[in-house]
């Protein structure tokens, strides 16, 4: 029961795609993530949206596209308001997204498919896909449907939401040695 579907391109957040991010929750396994933000009404969404309803019609019959409607059931793809009370509010105004999760490692490539060895070139703002599994939950009164990562494919740069910033930008410029003399002339 479930699905694998390819998300649209879009921006990203909360990436933790080399190292598992610490479990909150005492007992509980640390995490990969990855957050996918697109514009609200983004017309490439309607195959996922297809897809979350599908997983759930599996799981609680025709009943399933009126109970995500309603909330009764929790979707991976939530409005940006939901994050109105957190410091990334200003990044998830007028969007949608969809956070996918995994206790394995997914696979990180770039847009000719090579696999990304350096962590800096993946990074929260740039642009990519996932290869998600789409499958649904019932736990102790949480009901919905929940995304996996498998994959991440990086398609583009974006702004970088991290405060970091590469070496190659960082010291790309002017020699600070010829700096330092030309001031003492």
């Amino acid at each position: 029961m479930g699905q694998q579907i390819v998300t649209p391109r879009g921006h990203t957040a909360f990436m933790h795609l080399f190292r598992p991010q610490p479990a909150m929750q005492e007992g509980k396994e640390a995490q990969y993530t990855v957050t996918f933000l697109w514009d609200e009404g983004d017309k490439r969404l309607a195959k996922l949206e297809a897809a979350i309803i599908e997983v759930a019609k599996e799981k609680w019959g025709d009943k399933a596209k009126g109970m995500l409607a309603k909330g009764q059931l929790r979707s991976p793809l939530r409005p940006g308001s939901d994050k109105e009370d957190t410091k990334a509010a200003e990044d998830f105004e007028g969007k949608v997204f969809l956070t996918a999760r995994s206790t394995d490692k997914p696979q990180v490539v770039d847009k000719d498919l090579e696999s990304v060895m350096d962590q800096m070139d993946v990074y929260s703002g740039c642009v990519g896909r996932g290869d998600i599994y789409l499958f649904p939950y019932d736990k102790a009164g949480n009901r919905g449907v929940g995304a996996i990562i498998n994959s991440f494919q990086k398609l583009d740069e974006g702004e970088r939401k991290s405060g970091r910033r590469a070496a190659s930008d960082a010291f790309g410029g002017d020699d600070d040695e010829e700096t330092v003399e030309d001031e003492l002339v």
